[in-house]
Formats: C-alpha cells, sequence, structure tokens
C-alpha cells in the first residue's frame, strides 16, 4: 500500500490544463473582437455613401468628363519597339546632314532623347529659331505627331553669370528658349498642346563640365525629350534626371 500511495503522489497535477484553456479562451476573445471591427457598421457605409453621393455624384449614374487626348505609357514590353519606332526616323532624317557636332540622340527604354545646341537653334543673341532649324523641328513633328508620348522640352544654359544682380537669368534664358520650341511644336508642327511641356534648368543639368569654353557652349542647349514610360520624370514621388546612366548613341556622322 505504501508503494502505491507514492506513485500517487508523484503523478502530474492538472495545472497544465487550466493555463492551456485560459489561453485558448483569450485567443477565441481576440479573434472576436478582431471580427467585430472588421464588421462595416451600417449607419457608418450609410454616412459615406451619402457624402459621396452629395459631392461627386458618382453613386447616381456617374460624372461626366470631358473627352481629352489619350497619351500613351506602353508596357514594359512594348518600350523597346517603340523607342526603335520614334528614334530610327529622327535618325534616318538627321544623319548626313552634317549636324552630329550640334545635334545628339540619345534613347533607351525610358526616353528618346534629340538634343540640339543654341548655336544652331536660334539666330546669335536672339531667341528666333533658324530656318535650318524650323526644318528639322518641322520634320521631328511629323514623326511625333501620330506617336502619343508625352514631350518633353528641357532648356539649359552654361555657368556664365550674365547679370550679376540677377541669379535667375540663366533659368529664363533656358525657360524661354525651351518655351520657343515648344510653341514651334504646337504651332506649326501641329502637335497638341496636352502633349508638350517646358521647363528651364538654366546651369543646373550641364551635359559636360564647364570648365572649356567649347565645353560651355555644349551645355547650351535644348534637349527634346520623348517619355516611352510612365516612371521617367516620376518615379516614387521624385524627378528623375534627364539622363538615365546607360542609352544608346545614334551616329549621325553615317
Amino acid at each position: 500500500m505504501a508503494r502505491i500511495k507514492k506513485i500517487q503522489e508523484g503523478a502530474p497535477s492538472g495545472d497544465w490544463q487550466i493555463v492551456f484553456c485560459s489561453l485558448s479562451i483569450i485567443l477565441v476573445a481576440f479573434f472576436v473582437m478582431l471580427c467585430s471591427m472588421a464588421t462595416p457598421v451600417q449607419g457608418k457605409m450609410v454616412a459615406i455613401s451619402r457624402s459621396f453621393k452629395s459631392a461627386l455624384n458618382i453613386f447616381s449614374g456617374g460624372v461626366m468628363f470631358e473627352k481629352g487626348i489619350t497619351v500613351l505609357i506602353p508596357s514594359p514590353d512594348k518600350v523597346s519597339q517603340q523607342e526603335e519606332k520614334i528614334a530610327a526616323p529622327i535618325y534616318t532624317f538627321l544623319r548626313g546632314k552634317m549636324l552630329e557636332d550640334k545635334v545628339s540622340v540619345k534613347s533607351n527604354n525610358k526616353f528618346v532623347n534629340v538634343s540640339m545646341l543654341n548655336t544652331v537653334l536660334f539666330k546669335e543673341n536672339s531667341f528666333e529659331i533658324t530656318q535650318q532649324s524650323k526644318k528639322n523641328l518641322s520634320e521631328l513633328a511629323k514623326i511625333l505627331k501620330d506617336v502619343p508620348m508625352p514631350i518633353r522640352i528641357e532648356g539649359h544654359t552654361d555657368n556664365t553669370v550674365v547679370d550679376p544682380l540677377d541669379n535667375t537669368l540663366n533659368f529664363k534664358l533656358s525657360a524661354m528658349r525651351a518655351v520657343k520650341v515648344l510653341k514651334y511644336l504646337q504651332e506649326e508642327g501641329d502637335i497638341p498642346s496636352e502633349r508638350l511641356s517646358a521647363v528651364g534648368y538654366g546651369p543646373n543639368r550641364p551635359f559636360v563640365s564647364n570648365n572649356l569654353e567649347e565645353d560651355r557652349k555644349r551645355n547650351e542647349r535644348v534637349d527634346i525629350i520623348i517619355s516611352l514610360s510612365g516612371d521617367y520624370v516620376y518615379s516614387g514621388g521624385k524627378l528623375l534626371r534627364d539622363s538615365p546612366p546607360s542609352f544608346r548613341i545614334w551616329d549621325l556622322s553615317k
């Protein structure tokens, strides 16, 4: 009898069962609370519906929008085709015109960039576009007119201080030149204004350093950028540079 009593005294207690049941009850209560919080309240949904209805009138028949122009942002698998479709004709009409030192064509899967130096684009000390550049812009407009891509015209200057009392003058000059090209593409090239935008960067985005006079002339330019990708201008709310790290340069001398 003493041996049997010893075994009974050493048997495990039921305390772990109490702990397990308590944890189970707590977990069930927790999930019930989550479900109750996720269940929509009818009164709140009615209030939200009435708020949208009175503000936008979207639940009673929709909102009427004016018809606009379609701007195509192609899927990634079509971007390379778009690059070739746009850049190749531009290269074809520019090559052999002895402009390779003044006009360049760069492209990748995000953009096609036609860059023209101010020395060939405008008359000396003027915002008037030269006759030859008008012909080139007209040919460019014929290619871009039927390709529904956003077009961004960027004006650039070197870092020469034109007026010590006005440090914004270079920005004004670059913006005026960009707008001049935009206006020509819109009025003479018949490209819809909805697809066009212009900006002046002044000396802030040089193509090369401004150490030499020849390099400063290369920085005085207007870039006509055709966007092939929706994230070219903005990505995560941040403005991208106009020259991504990898792009194709089209040799206009051949």
